[in-house]
């Protein structure tokens, strides 16, 4: 009888929203992504979906939605790979016929990745992302559930919160430090390695993650616009990660090849921002190597609403030979000036 009560708490207050939306009368926290994201795509009401990496956690749903015309929910995988994003997409679309905009990062961090690999660091629910309703005693029936996540709604909905919107979900650019200081603790440079890396059996790699966990879904769902982007990092990452390790060539053609293949699909919109040498130059926008602000995420959406910035087959040889010659070129001892 116990157990029977427990689960059915559970199952009716549903934290992770497996069952069912938010109770009206609940204030509920969503603040984790790998338990919460499918729920919120099973059972929540839009018809767009903002998605990707900690590169767009920042993004307000609220001005996406304003700048596109769409009631979004916003699903974000810190760390995730192509694959891992790719199967969230795929499971919004079989919940959610609606859905006509899709708009995801595409990190080139994770470009070179084999197609089926995932973050060993990130957790894994299986039982709350698959269809089989055994498994779900992993959810129902799980204690820290039961005496912490439900506990923490019932004391929102005392303290007479709201459930969380999309524009605080992961929402976490207030909390850090900004600027070249901070920029430049989060790395020690080191010396430069002699030679350059080859781009050889790479392209195999990249062409495979990008036909599974990019394009495949992208042709199977015409009646869908996708919006990929490739976030702008900061200079200090070509330095660090490409230029001081002899990476840049390879990364350059990985880069190219992903632009050639997504512009072969035409449902996909590709924009790619790392031109904006105003942005990418300038550390006080960047809080590590690679993560922006949430102006420069404002920024970003507007850019893409308004069609700006989109590699086309007219312009992309331009946009590579432009970035090539000046990240190529580019004074990196001043950074540490």
């Amino acid at each position: 009888a116990m157990l029977v009560m427990l689960g059915g708490l559970v199952v009716w207050v549903d934290p992770f929203f497996h069952y069912h939306k938010p109770l009206e009368h609940l204030a509920y926290p969503i603040d984790s992504e790998r338990y919460q994201n499918d729920g919120i795509s099973r059972n929540f009401t839009y018809d767009a979906v903002l998605t990707g990496t900690s590169m767009m956690e920042n993004f307000k749903a609220s001005r996406f939605d304003s700048l596109f015309g769409v009631a979004s929910v916003k699903i974000p995988y810190a760390g995730g790979y192509y694959k891992e994003v790719d199967q969230a997409v795929r499971r919004a679309l079989s919940y959610n016929p609606q859905v006509k905009v899709v708009c995801r990062s595409l990190d080139r961090s994770f470009l070179f990745y084999q197609k089926d690999q995932q973050n060993p660091a990130a957790p894994s629910p299986d039982y709350l992302t698959d269809d089989n309703p055994f498994n779900d005693v992993n959810y129902i029936f799980n204690k820290e559930v039961i005496f912490g996540t439900i506990q923490g709604v019932f004391a929102r909905t005392k303290a007479g919160g709201q459930t969380t919107t999309f524009d605080e979900y992961m929402h976490w650019a207030p909390e850090r430090d900004w600027g070249r200081e901070a920029v430049l603790k989060t790395y020690e440079r080191e010396p430069q390695k002699n030679g350059t890396v080859p781009f050889t059996e790479d392209r195999r790699t990249v062409m495979e993650n990008l036909e599974q966990n990019v394009l495949a879904t992208a042709r199977a769902n015409p009646q869908v616009t996708f919006y990929y982007f490739i976030p702008p990092y900061s200079i200090s990452w070509w330095d660090s990660e490409l230029m001081v390790k002899g990476e840049f060539e390879r990364q350059m053609e990985g880069y190219r090849l992903m632009a050639r293949m997504l512009l072969e699909c035409r449902n996909i919109r590709l924009f790619a921002f790392d031109d904006q040498f105003d942005i990418t130059c300038n550390l006080d926008h960047y809080m590590d190597v690679i993560h922006y602000s949430e102006d420069i995420g404002d920024q970003l959406l507007e850019w893409m609403a308004a069609g700006e910035h989109m590699l086309t087959n007219d312009n992309v040889d331009r946009y590579f030979d432009r970035i090539t010659d000046f990240y190529a070129n580019y004074d990196y001892d001043s950074i540490y000036e």
